[in-house]
C-alpha cells in the first residue's frame, strides 16, 4: 500500500470506529474477512500493510482480539481467532490455498450477522464485487449496525479505496 491508500484506510477506520455507540474503549474486537479467490502473496502482504499502518496510527490497535474469516464459497467459512501481530509476521497465511468460485453478499453478510455481530471494525479483502442473490437480505442483514462497522475493499478497484458496507 502507498501513503494515500494507507492515509485513507486510517480515515476511513477512524470513521467506523467513532460512528456513534461504535467502539467506547477497551479492547477493540475486529473481524477481516479474507476472499480466499485471492493469491496468497496478495493476501500476505495486504494483511501486514493493513496490520502494521493500522498499529503505527493509533494505540487501540495495540491489544486487539482479530477474528480472521477466510470466505472460501457460500457454504464454507473458516474463522480463526489470531493475534494481531500474526497479521504483520504472516505466519497465519502458511496453510493458506487459493479457492476459485463465485462466492455472494448474501452468505458473507449473513454468517457475519450471526457470528460476528460484536465486532466493532469489519475489513473485507475481495477479488471483486460479491454477487448478491437477493437484495432484501442482504440489506436486512448489513442492518442496523453491520452496514456501519463494515469497510470493503476490492483488489479489482483501480483506485483502492475502501468502501464502507452501507455504500455497496
Amino acid at each position: 500500500m502507498n501513503v494515500i491508500e494507507k492515509k485513507d484506510l486510517n480515515n476511513a477506520v477512524e470513521r467506523v470506529l467513532h460512528v456513534k455507540g461504535n467502539y467506547t474503549g477497551g479492547i477493540l474486537e475486529m473481524t477481516l474477512v479474507i476472499d480466499a479467490g485471492l493469491p496468497r502473496e496478495y493476501v500476505a502482504s495486504m494483511a501486514a500493510d493493513i496490520a502494521s499502518t493500522l498499529r503505527a496510527h493509533s494505540e487501540v490497535f495495540r491489544n486487539v482480539r482479530l477474528n480472521l474469516l477466510l470466505f472460501k464459497s457460500d457454504w464454507e467459512l473458516e474463522n480463526k481467532v489470531i493475534p494481531f501481530s500474526f497479521l504483520q509476521m504472516g505466519s497465519c497465511f502458511e496453510d493458506y490455498r487459493q479457492v476459485l468460485g463465485e462466492r455472494s453478499l448474501d452468505a458473507l453478510t449473513a454468517a457475519l450477522k450471526l457470528f460476528h455481530a460484536r465486532s466493532k471494525l469489519i475489513l473485507v479483502l475481495s477479488r471483486e464485487r460479491f454477487s448478491i442473490r437477493d437484495e432484501e437480505a442482504v440489506a436486512q442483514n448489513m442492518k442496523p449496525f453491520l452496514g456501519k462497522k463494515s469497510l470493503f475493499l476490492f483488489m479489482d478497484d483501480a483506485e483502492h479505496k475502501w468502501r464502507r458496507g452501507s455504500e455497496l
